[in-house]
């Protein structure tokens, strides 16, 4: 919100407090004033009645009818004559006309107790009225009528109550109420705008200058000078700007040479250190990750080569030939699946620390694949598994030879360790648009389907076959880097007890030594 918002406003509320106050103060006053008249004149018209009475009673051979009688004929012309009302009563009748309603009973009691009169604001039929009543005492005169009931001088006799109507009391109240709100609304008004204006011409012009020279310079413009002539602290305040910009304008060259500087050394730092802790992050997580799985997958084949070393040096020359050979099997199967968890381990840690460089060459892809079938011969045979290539004669892609040896491997190896006795494996490849793409089809365990997103997670082996088969479950998680690392992607088709497809996409945009041919792709691949 501006200074100018805030000021006004605030000079609004302050000043809507204090008139508000005043008015409601001037207007009770006012009222109180105006009911001060009321009992005044309801007073007044009681001491008149009094003095009547008093007349009529001291003048009672010249005038026919008795103080009650003059009193009641008086009432009688005030009802048709005037607005107000009067009645003579009593709790002690001897008139039945005369009798007293609930405030002169009230008021009766109240004078009993020496009470010298009572008054209150009664609505009747809506309207409201002004009572008041007065006790009337025993004289001398009052004795020639009342002494033979035994009324002694000074006893309270009755009282007269008069009713005064308070409408054009009210009207009165609510045309000053008028009055005194058009007053207060005038008087709001010129407080409001007189101070805005002083505000506006003394304080807020001035200020408005400094703002606009403060935005000005804010910008990098310190062309704008200052000139106030105020005498005071406005003033001061302008000079103070004023010195600023100078001082501002000699140092500006150095100050943005050494900032310029300044900042972007701190660039290249603030950089190098997001660089190093994303590395140290990822690096760090990863040890974690690894040491959490290791910490698991190792109890296994370090219990079992523990177990049978154990049981070896128990029994030691007396071992059971059978005996011997199983522990020895046991030892070399834990041994060799140690080794390839660490071999696995250290290439995955490599591929996640980002530490190996790829270098993509031409690679005859056929060859590479019967070099590392060869690797797993014996288990080829053992199984009686039928090996298909169905790979074009000379056919070449763009990889990285080295980490590439690791998907052959592992898919290789996933197709023989999972297959069934006598079933096959299938080689196939293809060029697409934009993809050279390997497929790998076996008629081993399957993949249930509700895995197949898992199976490229460290450590995490199919529940159909961990217990079945060993294994380290980083294969397929380092496969996935390496096909990462070829900007490329993995497609898995699978079904429980009937084989696995596996479908590697390299990019044809991979940069290479020399340009490849082009091989159009099978009806049976996907692209």
């Amino acid at each position: 919100m501006k200074l100018t918002a805030k000021l006004i406003l605030s000079i609004t509320i302050i000043t809507i407090i204090i008139i508000t106050a005043t008015t409601n103060y001037m207007w009770v006053s006012q009222k109180n004033l105006l009911m001060q008249q009321a009992h005044a004149q309801a007073k007044t018209l009681f001491e008149m009645l009094v003095v009547t009475r008093q007349w009529v009673a001291e003048n009672r051979d010249e005038i026919t009818p008795v103080q009650a009688v003059a009193t009641k004929q008086l009432s009688e012309y005030a009802s048709v004559m005037t607005d107000f009302r009067f009645h003579i009563t009593s709790d002690i009748l001897i008139n039945p006309e005369n009798a007293p309603d609930k405030l002169e009973l009230k008021a009766m009691k109240m004078f009993r107790k020496d009470a010298r009169e009572y008054s209150e604001i009664t609505t009747i039929n809506n309207e409201k009225f002004y009572r008041y009543m007065a006790p009337l005492y025993v004289n001398n005169a009052c004795l020639e009528c009342h002494e033979y009931q035994g009324y002694k001088v000074g006893d309270l006799r009755g009282g007269i109550s008069v009713m005064l109507p308070l409408k054009k009391i009210e009207t009165a109240i609510a045309e000053n109420n008028k009055n005194y709100y058009l007053m207060g609304l005038l008087s709001f008004i010129g407080i409001v705008i007189t101070i805005s204006l002083l505000l506006r011409f003394l304080v807020l012009k001035n200020i408005a200058t400094l703002t606009s020279a403060a935005s000005s310079y804010k910008t990098g413009d310190f062309s704008e000078t200052i000139c106030i002539n105020t005498r005071d602290e406005i003033q001061e305040l302008a000079e103070a700007f004023e010195v600023m910009r100078t001082s501002i304008l000699e140092n500006e060259d150095n100050l943005k040479s050494e900032l310029s500087k300044v900042t972007q050394n701190y660039n290249k730092l603030l950089e190098n250190v997001k660089e190093r802790n994303e590395e140290l992050r990822d690096i760090n997580i990863f040890k974690t990750d690894i040491l959490d799985s290791l910490s698991h997958e190792l109890r296994t084949p370090l219990t079992k080569i523990m177990a049978y070393s154990s049981l070896l040096i128990q029994q030691g020359t007396d071992c059971n030939v059978e005996v011997k050979d199983k522990a020895l099997d046991a030892i070399n199967r834990s041994a060799k699946l140690l080794n390839n968890l660490f071999n696995e381990v250290i290439t995955l840690s490599r591929l996640e620390s980002n530490q190996h460089p790829y270098h993509f060459i031409p690679v005859e892809i056929e060859k590479m694949i019967k070099d590392t079938a060869e690797i797993f011969e014996k288990e080829i045979s053992d199984k009686s598994i039928k090996v298909n290539l169905e790979i074009p004669f000379g056919a070449v892609t763009c990889i990285d030879g080295e980490s590439f040896k690791h998907v052959l491997s592992n898919l290789i190896s996933n197709g023989v360790k999972f297959n069934k006795k006598g079933g096959s494996l299938t080689v196939r490849y293809c060029e697409a648009e934009k993809y050279k793409i390997l497929e790998f089809e076996d008629t081993g365990a399957g993949i249930p389907k509700d895995e197949i997103e898992k199976i490229t997670q460290r450590f995490y082996r199919g529940t159909n076959v961990k217990r079945e088969f060993s294994g380290t479950g980083l294969g397929l998680s380092i496969v996935q880097r390496i096909v990462d690392g070829h900007s490329g992607y993995i497609e898995v088709e699978s079904e429980v007890n009937k084989g696995t497809i596996f479908r590697i996409y390299i990019p044809r945009k991979l940069k290479c030594s020399k340009s490849l041919d082009t091989t159009d792709c099978g009806n049976n691949l996907k692209t």
